[in-house]
């Protein structure tokens, strides 16, 4: 396959060149408009070339769940993702009880260890249970306990070794131990948390790397009192940012937060089950769930979960001309592929590489075109089922 006349986004620089893929791997960058011709070519004329999506936190989509643990679930959130750009994902799995968690994670191995279409799920992001109850946001109460190293290794076995994070809350009892026994097997994320900066630095020295959801379910940033947030910015490795649109994040509130976490910053969807739904009211495991256009909240006005795919988030914050194109472009590509530590493979368009790419438009970032290990896998011009 042959890409021409479009603005790839390469290490060093942002601009027009022709892209020959070959068995599925980036073969050649060319100059522009170098003439080359090929059996397939895909002119991106008027369209920036992009390394596909990374989404580091994925709940469901179209009605399905991470947790209902079976293939159709699965099979639906992969495709709805490889339309929207993203073609890898980890699958985040929330708090149930031990018995729903342990068919989810033995389902979702199983899933990863099998080839499909639409975007490729490499791993597992385990949001919970290990959380407090007084900042779990959408969480269910009931399901939280106090952090287990040993129902973790248990969920970890079950799944194959395909939980890359688990997320914990750094105040709660047994903490310290479950991130000293954990940490050098998984990344260790903390959030949904009411700690203080002094527990927070500590959770880190203990070799915690994340900060998880940044902003949210948090204290905020004080001047005496700088808090989780103030302990991720002076020392995690990664921080995500869950990003619904600008009535829930301020501009320079993103401003602040991508500069604070320069090269270190990933931005993530956090979808759940009703992206890709139309808006209404929607019954769920006894809840009443009210979808909006941005925002899907329960009945008390809790917050359900992202409504948005990743390249959603990505148009809004380019829209918003807070963030400058290039910061905005690796905090979806290269710096996830790097915390992933798959960044030899996808995150950047360079000669060896997988070809994964997301082609968009060059005004609107809409996604045009996506394509996975140099297939293409969803082109807007056509119908692809």
């Amino acid at each position: 396959m042959l890409i021409i006349n479009g603005k790839l986004l390469l290490p060093r620089e942002f601009n027009y060149h022709d892209l020959r893929i070959e068995n599925g791997r980036i073969k050649e960058i060319l100059p522009f408009r170098s003439g080359c011709q090929d059996e397939e070519i895909y002119d991106a004329r008027g369209s920036i070339v992009i390394p596909g999506l990374i989404d580091l936190e994925v709940h469901g989509a179209c009605g399905y769940d991470m947790s209902d643990a079976c293939g159709e679930a699965y099979e639906a959130i992969s495709n709805y993702l490889i339309r929207h750009g993203v073609t890898t994902y980890v699958g985040a799995i929330d708090s149930f009880s031990e018995e729903i968690l342990e068919e989810a994670y033995a389902a979702a191995g199983d899933w990863i260890r099998s080839d499909h279409f639409g975007a490729k799920m490499i791993g597992l992001n385990m949001r919970g249970p290990f959380l407090n109850p007084a900042a779990a946001g959408h969480h269910d109460r009931s399901a939280l306990r106090r952090p287990d190293a040993a129902l973790f290794e248990k969920l970890q076995n079950l799944s194959g070794g395909k939980i890359l994070a688990v997320n914990v809350s750094p105040e709660l009892e047994g903490a310290a131990e479950f991130i000293r026994a954990v940490s050098g097997k998984v990344h260790v994320a903390l959030s949904n948390s009411t700690a203080d900066y002094e527990t927070a630095r500590m959770a880190y020295a203990f070799r915690a790397d994340w900060c998880g959801d940044i902003l949210f379910d948090m204290p905020p940033l004080t001047a005496l009192e700088p808090g989780l947030i103030g302990a991720a910015m002076d020392i995690a490795r990664t921080a995500t940012l869950r990003y619904a649109n600008a009535s829930v994040i301020h501009p320079a509130m993103l401003r602040l937060v991508y500069k604070e976490f320069l090269n270190r910053l990933c931005l993530v969807s956090a979808m759940s089950a009703f992206t890709g739904l139309k808006p209404g009211r929607y019954e769920i495991e006894g809840h009443t769930v009210i979808h909006k256009a941005f925002a899907a909240r329960y009945e008390d006005g809790t917050d359900a979960g992202g409504v948005l795919a990743l390249d959603s988030c990505l148009q809004d914050v380019l829209g918003m001309g807070a963030v400058p194109e290039d910061l905005a472009y690796r905090s979806v590509t290269e710096t996830p592929a790097k915390v992933l530590g798959i960044f030899d493979e996808v995150g950047s368009i360079e000669i060896g590489k997988r070809a994964d790419l997301a082609i968009l438009d060059l005004h609107g970032y809409g996604v045009q075109a996506v394509i996975r290990d140099g297939i293409l896998m969803y082109d807007e011009r056509k119908n692809f089922d």
